[in-house]
């Protein structure tokens, strides 16, 4: 049979042990965890072929910068240029391009701000607005 502890003290000490490992147990779960938002992937054609792919990854506003992934398809001496914007504040956050295979770009927007990211496809002589990225639903993406 276990020994019951019969120190006042010691049954303190357990007490308090315990308690604290509780409290930090409950910090490092939150009670409401944060549901992730999806991503937002929209494919970009010109001349019947995929020349891009842009990925719009909302984060946690108060933690990290939301991400745009450009993906150049074809790799034809033209590159992929965007522009991003804050809808809701009416600010341009900044531009993000790749002639290579992908690159990623970072932009603080405020959480629930709506954005709207311009695909463009360019090269020394001409450009190609290839338009807007959407949601499945036909929506501007959401910070």
């Amino acid at each position: 049979m276990p020994q019951l502890i019969k120190s006042p003290r010691a049954r303190a000490g357990i007490a308090a042990a315990v308690t604290f490992g509780l409290a930090l147990a409950a910090c490092a779960v939150p009670a409401q965890a944060a549901t992730p938002k999806p991503n937002t992937v929209d494919y970009f054609y010109s001349g019947g072929k995929k020349r891009a792919m842009v990925i719009f990854q909302p984060r946690d506003s108060a933690r990290d910068d939301e991400r745009v992934v450009v993906s150049d398809m074809s790799r034809d001496n033209h590159y992929v240029w965007t522009e991003v914007f804050d809808v809701t504040a009416e600010k341009l956050k900044g531009h993000c391009q790749t002639s290579t295979s992908y690159k990623e770009c970072a932009y603080a927007i405020p959480e629930g701000h709506k954005v709207r990211i311009n695909v463009y496809r360019l090269n020394k002589n001409d450009s190609d607005f290839m338009g807007e990225v959407h949601t499945k639903k036909g929506k501007l993406p959401t910070a």
